[in-house]
């Protein structure tokens, strides 16, 4: 691919995630301020129940959600009947999985051991009633490069979710009103921008038949809730074998740690997945463009959670207050796998672009199935949350081995690209880790610490700023023209 031709796709992409970065710290910092409140006035044993409850309806959200947001996104038109059969399918999966959720919550809270999990799996299913359409629009408006829209639609709508969750909580209601957070947020999201997508130009085409985009947007959810459930085999064994308060505890860490995971790979998908699929559609190879942009998510991956892992603990403590330590403990070890975890995830993308379902398939089962294995020797042999907490990160790492190895052999991603910027984000954050670890350590409290921590890890960045010229992801955005060299 030319320069010339490949510029415009990386400047789009770049702006898309601009905006997705953005709406993603002013996201991220709101989700801290909440998580600092709730954990003042929820008990640890009550978090873990909501932890549980949502876990247990996570399937779920794949089957009311329908793989409908990557159907759009990868979409290589998008169509007005396209649109309208997204809606319809939407809004009867989310019905049937409302009702589902009523069914399931007796079971569920067996499965758990935590009776106390049945009204709030209840609960959770008026989530369903709006998620799916709400993932409907903003996929569409994404796939119109409508990036700054939707991030502000975002931000302002988990903004929203949680102001109402904080007055009920203040009002008695723990832990529901953890759950009407995750209610109305989408709620608020499906009105503005469905409103937004009604108002804009869409190209006409055929009519969409419903059974048609199911057969392909429903193996997309398939894979989602093979990925979500490894996912949730962790949080399932520290609850189910030690209780509900370490459940609450681990959930604490999960969240400090999944959290960037969640928002760092979503913004990463969100930009990439339009462009990727125009380049398919265009029938060049993906080959031109993957070694960069999964050059550019491991430098996001390691360093930010390099940074994480070496003030984590006493951000945690600071963040949380008092009766928080196991889960201030427990952001380490899962801080400095979370790298292996976004890289494989922002990978699935490849696969889907590409519509390499059945290989897809293959690398989640991959993960679920070593989640399951690392997990269960953790709790029957090791008795240990911290080896629970690194399930999920072995899992994922043997899962994206499998990944680059595939696509090194079909031509797709040489592997060779990546050897070399891998290994350089990976010292930077090991560097980071260590630096704000040993320097923390200087400080006589949380505040101090993290003080400390980060005071530390200024020279490991002055010399990245001094040496810029010899890092990958500075060296491909000067290729591409974003960077003057």
């Amino acid at each position: 691919m030319s320069t010339d031709t490949a510029a415009p796709e990386a400047r789009t992409t770049l702006v898309a995630l601009v905006w997705n970065y953005a709406s993603a710290i002013v996201a991220t910092v709101l989700q801290l301020c909440y998580t600092a409140y709730t954990a003042r006035v929820v008990l640890p044993e009550n978090f873990g129940a909501f932890a549980a409850a949502a876990a247990a309806t996570t399937v779920l959200g794949y089957v009311a959600g329908a793989g409908l947001a990557t159907y759009l996104l990868r979409a290589e038109q998008l169509t007005r009947p396209t649109v309208r059969t997204a809606y319809r399918v939407s809004l009867l999966s989310g019905v049937f999985c409302c009702v589902v959720s009523q069914l399931v919550a007796a079971p569920a809270a067996a499965l758990w051991g935590l009776p106390e999990i049945r009204p709030m799996v209840q609960l959770y299913g008026l989530y369903f009633l709006t998620q799916p359409a709400s993932l409907v629009a903003v996929a569409a408006l994404r796939r119109m490069d409508r990036a700054r829209f939707c991030a502000v639609t975002e931000t302002g709508a988990q903004f929203v979710g949680m102001a109402a969750g904080a007055v009920l909580l203040e009002l008695g209601w723990s832990p529901y009103g953890l759950v009407i957070s995750q209610v109305v947020t989408p709620t608020v999201v499906l009105v503005v921008a469905g409103v937004r997508l009604a108002r804009l130009p869409l190209a006409d085409g055929p009519p969409v038949p419903a059974g048609e985009m199911l057969r392909i947007s429903g193996a997309f959810a398939g894979y989602g809730m093979i990925q979500m459930t490894a996912a949730d085999v962790s949080l399932w064994a520290v609850t189910r074998f030690f209780g509900s308060a370490a459940g609450g505890q681990f959930s604490r860490a999960s969240l400090a740690v999944n959290l960037p995971v969640v928002v760092l790979c979503q913004s990463l998908r969100r930009a990439v997945m339009p462009s990727l699929a125009r380049i398919n559609a265009e029938g060049r190879s993906l080959a031109t463009v993957l070694p960069d942009v999964l050059s550019a998510a491991s430098a996001v991956a390691f360093i930010s959670f390099g940074v994480l892992a070496g003030v984590g603990p006493a951000a945690l403590e600071l963040l949380l207050g008092p009766g928080w330590g196991q889960a201030g403990a427990l952001v380490p070890v899962l801080a400095l796998g979370a790298p292996l975890v976004l890289l494989c995830q922002v990978s699935y993308a490849a696969d889907e672009i590409r519509k390499a379902m059945g290989s897809l398939l293959r690398t989640q089962s991959l993960v679920l199935v070593a989640t399951v294995v690392v997990a269960a020797l953790s709790v029957t042999v090791g008795h240990s949350m911290v080896l629970v907490a690194a399930a999920a990160s072995v899992a994922a790492g043997v899962g994206h081995v499998e990944q680059l190895v595939r696509w090194h052999r079909s031509e797709v991603c040489p592997l060779s690209s990546l050897v070399r910027p891998y290994a350089v984000h990976a010292s930077l954050g090991a560097a980071l880790y260590a630096s704000g670890q040993l320097a923390s350590g200087y400080g006589s409290g949380p505040v101090s610490q993290v003080v400390h921590g980060l005071l530390g890890m200024v020279p490991v960045a002055l010399v990245c700023v001094a040496l810029r010229r010899r890092l990958p992801l500075y060296s491909a955005a000067v290729s591409r023209g974003l960077v003057t060299g």
